[in-house]
């Protein structure tokens, strides 16, 4: 292979052959391919990588290999002054031939080529950098999942992850959106109406709902049973399929009724004639046994001074029938903190047909307690997590107690966490949202009880 004229190789002995003083000298395998990489691309710069894939083919070689080579076939081509073997940084060699047509690389062309290295390394160093973000922020990724498994593992087996994602699941569940308040002639009383709207209710069923003056406006004979002489307040709630009503007939700055009036009704039939004075007879007489009792030792603490708050309510559903259904309801709770405590909550259903075998519902567990204002009313939500329920329900139940006996039925399937929300408290009283015929309105007297 010839370099310049008077200096060849000789690919059969492998040696450098000075053709002027008949000089060989030896070459090395991997400096015989390394010098025929570089005249193959005389005047051109040669990576490093391309030299070191000619001279070592299939192999992994230190980068110092490449340096000797290049330094041996410097020596050994000293004598040859028409030739120059050029190192370009950080990128590779450059075999330069001087004769009559200067075959070798300028001083431009070095520029460009040292430019574009540098470049390349920038280029390189980012890639690298950029790389080396992704496999770091790869491993966190990683290390932080392999963490919240361990986390995720661990709530499972303890029942931690259930109680958490059931606590997001009573989080995400309708709020009250609206208490919207106005003043209406009752009874030739001026009486205060509240009226309750969660978040998920449409528009159209606001619109549609059954006006607390119209309801009022098929009472009758109440006059003796809610005299003129009090003031009275109510509270409304309608889900589109239950209207509620519960109204204190008593009330100055707060309730004195101990008996408030907590009626529901089916909100999509034709609203039904009421005989207040018919009702209160039948009240009368279904009272007279109360099934539904919380024992005050359902609560067990060593704390001295603790106080038991107890709430205390009837519940009448009407329909177009006389069989009028009663829930005899109580709540009964505990503070542990501000925001913090234990619940129980029992309703006894019974109606003309179930007056000696009775629909009975109950469930506890603790709460964790949000307070928020609401159009001026402080409304509290518990959240309570049930770890204890019971429902017991007869062989038989009427058209009218079935409607309640199916929507406690949806609760004890369905819900392990429920949500009761409180709209109104002073010291005698509270009105309740409790889930009865869906979500009902009841006005419950209130005791205290120091344990």
């Amino acid at each position: 292979m010839k370099i310049t004229e008077f200096l060849i190789i000789d690919l059969d002995a492998r040696d450098l052959v000075d053709l002027r003083t008949t000089e060989r000298q030896a070459l090395s395998l991997a400096e015989l391919e390394v010098l025929k990489c570089l005249v193959s691309h005389v005047g051109d710069v040669v990576s490093k990588e391309q030299l070191n894939t000619a001279g070592w083919p299939g192999r992994v070689v230190a980068p110092s290999s490449l340096t000797q080579c290049m330094s041996s076939l410097r020596k050994k081509l000293v004598a040859q002054t028409d030739i120059e073997l050029k190192n370009i940084p950080r990128y590779g060699y450059s075999l330069c031939i001087v004769d009559e047509h200067d075959v070798c690389i300028d001083e431009t062309k070095a520029e460009a080529v040292l430019t574009a290295v540098q470049q390349q390394t920038e280029e390189d160093d980012a890639l690298k950098s950029k790389r080396l973000n992704i496999e770091l922020a790869s491993r966190l990724l990683w290390s932080t999942l392999v963490i919240l498994a361990g986390i995720i593992i661990s709530m499972h087996f303890s029942g931690g992850l259930k109680k958490a994602v059931n606590y997001i699941a009573l989080l995400a569940k309708p709020q009250i959106a609206a208490i919207t308040t106005k003043n209406i002639e009752f009874n030739h009383t001026s009486s205060l109406v509240s009226k309750v709207f969660l978040d998920s209710q449409q528009s159209e069923i606001a619109q549609q709902a059954t006006s607390v003056d119209e309801l009022i406006a098929n009472w009758f004979n109440y006059e003796s049973v809610l005299p003129a002489s009090s003031e009275k307040q109510l509270f409304t709630y309608d889900n589109g399929e239950y209207e509620s009503v519960a109204l204190c007939n008593d009330f100055d700055s707060t309730c004195s009724d101990r008996q408030p009036l907590n009626l529901v009704r089916t909100a999509d039939a034709p609203v039904t004639p009421l005989d207040i004075q018919w009702l209160a007879d039948t009240k009368l007489r279904m009272e007279q046994v109360t099934y539904n009792k919380i024992l005050l030792d359902k609560f067990e603490t060593e704390n001295s001074g603790v106080v038991e708050d107890v709430y205390r309510a009837d519940v009448y559903y009407y329909s177009d029938t006389k069989n009028v259904v009663r829930a005899d309801v109580r709540l009964s709770m505990i503070f542990d903190s501000d925001n913090r405590g234990k619940l129980v909550a029992a309703a006894c259903i019974t109606d003309d047909m179930l007056r000696e075998i009775s629909i009975r519902y109950q469930f506890s567990g603790d709460f964790k307690l949000k307070q928020s204002l609401i159009d001026g009313k402080v409304v509290k939500t518990f959240l309570v997590d049930v770890d204890e329920r019971s429902f017991t329900s007869p062989q038989q139940v009427s058209k009218e107690s079935a409607t309640i006996y199916r929507e406690i039925r949806k609760n004890v399937l369905q819900n392990e966490q429920m949500v009761i929300r409180q709209v109104y408290q002073d010291e005698d009283s509270g009105v309740w949202m409790l889930p009865l015929w869906g979500e009902t309105m009841v006005w419950a007297h209130r005791e205290q009880v120091s344990l």
